[in-house]
């Protein structure tokens, strides 16, 4: 009687019991998958640190009496810089949300890339003037410029090259640094497409400006004109901090800062370029040559020299150098002197002096720039805020009826 009803209810029980079982296995298993496909996407997404890839570059143009322990506070800015990069990777940020990939398509069929002229040639890789169809699932046609590598580039100059890439893919737009419209990475030839400057590099616009012959980016649209006013010298140097103060927001050391890496755009805005250690340049001599790279000395900090160690300190010390280059119209820094001899003369306590035309107020940014310890050099931020400042006052700073044309003429590394 009774126990045979009982059976049937048992076996239903069991069922129930079983599917019940197989749901909640099933239910970990995709939540185990999702969790594992979310860390892959943040992977994609990490930031990339631009210090990585560096360290083992030979330290310092050989400095005849290079220390061999960096002092304390040198240790200490090494030490921050570490906690930096680790509290970066781990520290959530809006800019570096983990997107799909799909949903941040730079990618453009080759076949969409028209490139037109050489603007510009470097010992490995080089600049066109070309077009571009489909940016970013646009129909439309935009003029670009499409940065690639030379025959003769090798892997690890590749490996630069998509490391710029990778940088800049993390960026959002900014009126002072040069803005990624899309790349070609699927087909055998590496493209990077970028917004294209009517006016070319900072150097040579400032030396044409002078009637001086520079090759270095060549066929701008737009000519300078014939003699650039002392308000838009300071225009550009604070142009330049403000696009350094936002790369160093999203912890980006450019570590070859100068006026040949900065373009000219419309209406003379200047934008930072060349994040990746921009080693490709055409006047050879810009860069000491080392067993594991070369550097660009006469723009490279101390503490770069003497300890191979790059900071956002470092870049100001660059950006001090670049202020320099601006205010002589293209002048070359330590004229006629050998990148080693400079670095001797730094540890020594050595500066260039303060050009005739120049204030003595903004020839103390610069030498704030230039101080021994880098914890004491002024941030972009501040730099920027005070030059723009100053701007109102340019003609008491800059005179520009006491500039020495022929001071200014350290021009040793012009191609002609």
């Amino acid at each position: 009687g009774p126990e045979e009803c009982n059976c049937p209810s048992n076996n239903v029980l069991l069922a129930i019991i079983g599917v019940l079982a197989f749901t909640i296995h099933l239910l970990i298993f995709y939540i185990i998958w999702l969790h594992k496909k979310g860390r892959n996407y943040a992977d994609e997404g990490d930031v990339y640190d631009n210090e990585t890839g560096l360290e083992d570059i030979e330290p310092s143009v050989p400095v005849s009496r290079k220390l061999t322990q960096p002092p304390a506070e040198y240790m200490d800015l090494m030490e921050v810089n570490k906690d930096d990069r680790k509290a970066q990777r781990t520290a959530p940020s809006a800019d570096y949300v983990p997107l799909h990939p799909l949903t941040r398509c730079w990618e453009v069929p080759r076949h969409n890339v028209t490139i037109e002229k050489i603007i510009s040639k470097g010992a490995f890789g080089q600049v066109a003037k070309g077009t571009a169809v489909g940016l970013r699932g646009s129909p439309e046609t935009t003029t670009v410029a499409i940065k690639m590598l030379k025959g003769n580039a090798t892997e690890s100059d590749k490996r630069d090259l998509m490391k710029e890439l990778d940088t800049m893919k993390q960026l959002k737009p900014h009126p002072y640094v040069i803005k990624l419209l899309g790349c070609v990475t699927v087909s055998e030839e590496l493209l990077v497409l970028i917004e294209y400057v009517p006016c070319g590099d900072l150097l040579g616009y400032l030396r044409k400006s002078r009637g001086l012959k520079d090759t270095y980016y060549k066929d701008q649209d737009i000519k300078p004109q014939t003699n650039l006013t002392s308000q838009q010298l300071m225009r550009f140097a604070w142009q330049i901090a403000d696009g350094m103060s936002y790369l160093t927001s999203k912890s980006i050391i450019h570590r070859d800062l100068a006026a040949r890496n900065i373009l000219v755009g419309q209406k003379e805005t200047c934008k930072v370029t060349n994040f990746g250690m921009a080693r490709d340049v055409q006047q050879e001599n810009i860069y000491e040559r080392k067993t594991k790279g070369r550097i660009p000395v006469k723009w490279t900090a101390y503490e770069a020299l003497l300890y191979g160690k790059y900071t956002t300190k470092s870049d100001v010390w660059s950006y001090g150098v670049l202020l320099y280059e601006i205010f002589t119209i293209g002048g070359t820094p330590y004229p006629r002197m050998d990148g080693r001899k400079v670095a001797d003369l730094l540890q020594d306590g050595y500066r260039m002096p303060k050009p005739q035309h120049v204030d003595e107020n903004l020839y103390e940014i610069m030498m704030q720039c230039w101080k021994n310890d880098p914890h004491a050099r002024p941030t972009f931020t501040e730099l920027k805020n005070q030059l723009k400042d100053m701007e109102t006052q340019h003609k008491k700073l800059i005179n520009m009826r006491m500039y020495d044309k022929q001071l200014s003429a350290n021009v040793e590394d012009l191609i002609v």
